[in-house]
C-alpha cells in the first residue's frame, strides 16, 4: 500500500510539473566600448567615446544608457542619431545600434570610466536584457599654456565671424548698434568654446544677451563640432567717433599641435547729434517744417549754417580783412627776408670756392643789415666792427675776383671773421637800447 501511494505522489507531481509554463531562454546581447581616435589625448582635446550594442535578435526599442559623471573631464551623452549596425560573427548575424559620449579631460594622466549598465528590450516578448559594459581607460598628456591664454581650446579648425547691425552709418544719439560674434570650431563640443569678451567704450552703454550654445552634426547625425553665438547691444550716449575693440581666440590645432589666433577685425563708426525722436505710430506724412527743423539739428545744418555766418561776417567787415591780409603778407615777407635769414645763407657759403657766389651771399647781407642801422658797406663793417683779420680777408677776396692776381682766399676765414663782427654789431645794439639806471643828473624843467 506504501508504494503504490508514493508512486501516486510521484506521478501527480509530474503532471503538475508538465502544466508549468517553461521560461524562455534570455536573447544574448554583446557590448563595445572604444575610442575615437585611439591613442593618447591632449588635456582639453575632446574625444568620443562609442559604444556599440549588438543582439542576434532585435531590439523593440532603442538600448537606455545613462548619463556618466567623471572626475576630472567633461563627459556627455551626444544627442546624435544612432548609428546601425550588421556584421556577421561565427556565421549568425548580428544587429545593432552605436551611441557615442563626449569627453574632454581636464586633467592630464590616466582618466579610468568605469564599467556601467545598458539596459535594452529584445525579441517578440519584449525581455529586458541588462550587460556590463567593460571599463575604459584613457591617458591623456599634459598641456601647456602660451603667455597670455587661460583657457585650452583645441580644436581641428575653428572659424570666427561677426556681424554688425545697423550697416549704414547713419547712426544718432540714442541709436543702437548690435555686434553678433559667431565661434564654429570643428572636433570641439559648443560647451568648451570661450565666450567672446565685450569690452565697455566711454559713450556708450553695453547690454549683453545670453549666448546660444549648441552642436553641430552632420548629415548623417554624427558630431561635427560646436557653435557658439554671443551678442551684445551698444547704446550711443554721445556723439562721437566710436571703435569696437577687434576680438581674437587663441586655439590649437589638434592635428599640428600648433597654436594658432582667429580675429575678427575693430568696429569704427560715427554718431551724430540725436534726432528727433519717432513716434511709435508715425503718419504716413511727416510734414515740411518738422522735416526741415529736424535737418538743420543734425550736424550737416549746423555745419552749413556756421559757414554761411562766417561768410556773412567776412563780407560785412571785408576791408578790415583786406588790411590785415596785407599787413600779414608784409610781415611774412619781412621775416623770411630778416637780417639773421641773410647771414644764415652767408654762412652756408663757408666752404663755398666761387669767389662771385661767396661776394654775392655777403653783398646781399649787407644790404640787408643796413635797413637794421648797420654799416652799408664792407668797408664801413671793417672800420666799425672788423679788425685786420676781416681787412685782409675781404681783400684777398675782392683781388681775386677784380685783381687778377690769383691771390690766396679763404671762405672759412672771411665767414668767421664776419660772425665776430656781427657779433660785436648785435652787441652794441643791445647796449645802446638798454636804458640808464640812474635819472639824469640835472633833469630840465
Amino acid at each position: 500500500m506504501k508504494r503504490l501511494l508514493a508512486c501516486l505522489l510521484c506521478l501527480g507531481m509530474m503532471i503538475a510539473h508538465a502544466d508549468e509554463p517553461v521560461a524562455p531562454p534570455s536573447p544574448p546581447m554583446r557590448v563595445r566600448v572604444h575610442q575615437e581616435p585611439a591613442g593618447a589625448l591632449m588635456q582639453g582635446e575632446t574625444a568620443r567615446i562609442v559604444v556599440d550594442v549588438l543582439t542576434s535578435d532585435f531590439f523593440i526599442d532603442a538600448p537606455v544608457l545613462p548619463e556618466l559623471h567623471i572626475d576630472g573631464a567633461y563627459l556627455s551623452l551626444s544627442a546624435e542619431t544612432p548609428g546601425h549596425l550588421v556584421e556577421t560573427v561565427d556565421g549568425q548575424n548580428w544587429s545593432g545600434v552605436s551611441r557615442t559620449y563626449l569627453i574632454t579631460p581636464l586633467m592630464s594622466g590616466t582618466v579610468e570610466i568605469p564599467s556601467f549598465e545598458i539596459t535594452a528590450h529584445l525579441g517578440a516578448q519584449r525581455l529586458p536584457v541588462t550587460v556590463q559594459t567593460p571599463p575604459l581607460s584613457l591617458r591623456v598628456q599634459a598641456l601647456v599654456l602660451p603667455d597670455g591664454v587661460t583657457e585650452a581650446l583645441i580644436a581641428r579648425s575653428l572659424k570666427v565671424t561677426q556681424t554688425i547691425t545697423p550697416e549704414n552709418t547713419g547712426l544718432h544719439v540714442g541709436d543702437t548698434v548690435t555686434r553678433r560674434i559667431e565661434i564654429s570650431a570643428e572636433g570641439a563640443p559648443a560647451m568648451m568654446l570661450p565666450p567672446s569678451t565685450f569690452a565697455p567704450v566711454d559713450g556708450l552703454t553695453l547690454y549683453p544677451a545670453s549666448p546660444v550654445v549648441r552642436d553641430a552634426v552632420d548629415n548623417h547625425g554624427g558630431f561635427v563640432g560646436g557653435n557658439r553665438v554671443d551678442t551684445a547691444s551698444y547704446v550711443i550716449d554721445h556723439r562721437g567717433r566710436y571703435t569696437l575693440p577687434p576680438v581674437t581666440v587663441r586655439w590649437m590645432d589638434s592635428r599640428t599641435r600648433e597654436w594658432r589666433e582667429s580675429t575678427v577685425p575693430a568696429v569704427h563708426f560715427h554718431a551724430w547729434w540725436g534726432a528727433a525722436n519717432k513716434p511709435r505710430f508715425a503718419l504716413p506724412q511727416r510734414g515740411f517744417m518738422p522735416c526741415l527743423i529736424g535737418w538743420f539739428s543734425s550736424d550737416a545744418g549746423l555745419a552749413l549754417m556756421t559757414l554761411a555766418v562766417l561768410a556773412a561776417l567776412a563780407w560785412y567787415f571785408r576791408a578790415w580783412c583786406a588790411r590785415q591780409w596785407q599787413r600779414w603778407k608784409a610781415w611774412r615777407y619781412e621775416y623770411r627776408h630778416r637780417e639773421a635769414v641773410a647771414f644764415r645763407a652767408v654762412r652756408r657759403r663757408r666752404n663755398e670756392t666761387s669767389a662771385a657766389a661767396l661776394a654775392e651771399a655777403v653783398d646781399a647781407w649787407v644790404r640787408r643789415a643796413a635797413a637794421d642801422g648797420a654799416p652799408g658797406s664792407m668797408h664801413g663793417w671793417v672800420a666799425s666792427y672788423g679788425d685786420a683779420a676781416l681787412h685782409d680777408a675781404w681783400n684777398a677776396l675782392q683781388d681775386a675776383l677784380y685783381g687778377g692776381n690769383g691771390s690766396t682766399w679763404s671762405a672759412q676765414v672771411l665767414v668767421d671773421r664776419l660772425t665776430d663782427a656781427r657779433h660785436l654789431w648785435k652787441r652794441s645794439r643791445w647796449r645802446w637800447r638798454q636804458r640808464p639806471a640812474l635819472p639824469p643828473l640835472n633833469p630840465m624843467a
